[in-house]
């Protein structure tokens, strides 16, 4: 199962997008982004949350 991440969805006004399989790998992605470009670090765990939060299961997030 794909998933489409759009950094403006978590309260940016940027426009980066990400979109791929709905793994960890991704969801890391995201987070390195969240810290490179906006300075704030958040965990793998807060990033997953945030997925959930967006209405995807837990259980629907591969780890790798």
């Amino acid at each position: 199962m794909t998933l489409k991440l759009r950094c403006q969805d978590y309260g940016f006004e940027c426009e980066f997008v990400l979109d791929g399989e709905k793994n960890i790998t991704l969801l890391e992605k995201l987070r390195q982004h969240f810290e490179e470009e906006h300075g704030i670090e958040y965990t793998t765990e807060a990033i997953i949350q945030m997925i959930v939060n967006r209405g995807h299961s837990l259980e629907s997030i591969r780890r790798e």
